[in-house]
């Protein structure tokens, strides 16, 4: 490894076992007495299967040179555990806190949502390491590129639908599920747009474009269905299951669909 690698290791290392020590030492330390722990224990484990995911895609998809060495494959399993750590930080920016609303005040709908979101930050990440490169620098422009894109999405929709009013004080869970599919499906879709073999910046962004243009749909597809599904006074918590699981399953079948359609880069 190069310094510069071995200072990007160390560090994201060294941010990333902070972060995540001090994220499941929280969620174990607080007791949901009285309330269903279900959607807590899927957000402790969350990290786990996102870990699970990026491994996979290092370890079978990324550049030859990082599918041949373990090192680098811990090398960008580090990266990714600091670059969630700090974009799900960003979760605050749109309302909806891990430690306030997940874990304080024992909210399954920011639970749900926050998983969901983690799920889809590293997919994004995850993307990014596809194909051939020249450097770690590649992986972070792309991840970026992508994150970027699936946070201005959640910010439409969040001006379109105060998702976070409706999840932080409501407490509707349909919409934190609905939130949660939608940013783990589009940071699926997003992930994809940015993977393939890198040429250039340019050429980069001209196949995000051509590519990631179906989370858009995706993020209009949402808003519609959060007109339908939004709690009223004749309705103040919207059933999970038709409100939140249903459409949960449609958006990851999009997903799904698109990658099959799209296929991975050769």
């Amino acid at each position: 490894m190069s310094e510069d690698e071995s200072m990007v290791f160390f560090l994201s290392l060294g941010m990333g076992a902070l972060f995540w020590v001090r994220w499941w030492y929280q969620g174990l330390a607080v007791t949901w007495i009285g309330q269903r722990s279900r959607w807590r224990y899927w957000l402790l484990a969350t990290p786990i299967l996102c870990g699970v995911l990026l491994w996979y895609v290092v370890r079978y998809l990324a550049s030859f040179d990082v599918r041949d060495s373990g090192i680098y494959q811990l090398f960008y399993l580090a990266m990714g555990a600091a670059w969630v750590a700090v974009t799900i930080r960003m979760t605050a920016l749109f309302g909806i806190s891990f430690r306030d609303d997940a874990l304080e005040r024992r909210n399954s709908a920011a639970a749900a949502a926050i998983a969901g979101t983690m799920i889809g930050l590293t997919a994004c990440f995850a993307g990014g390491n596809i194909g051939d490169g020249p450097g770690w620098w590649v992986v972070v422009y792309c991840g970026a590129l992508a994150t970027g894109a699936l946070l201005v999405l959640w910010a439409l929709l969040e001006r379109l639908g105060r998702l976070a009013e409706a999840i932080t004080v409501d407490r509707d869970l349909a919409t934190g599920i609905r939130l949660g599919a939608f940013l783990a499906a589009a940071g699926l879709m997003l992930g994809r747009a940015v993977a393939g073999d890198w040429r250039s910046v340019g050429a980069t962004n001209v196949d995000f474009v051509r590519l990631a243009w179906p989370a858009v749909l995706l993020a209009a597809l949402v808003a519609v269905i959060n007109v339908f599904c939004h709690a009223t006074v004749e309705r103040p918590q919207p059933s999970p299951t038709t409100c939140g699981v249903v459409p949960a399953i449609l958006l990851a079948g999009m997903a799904a669909a698109w990658l099959v359609l799209t296929g991975l880069p050769q």
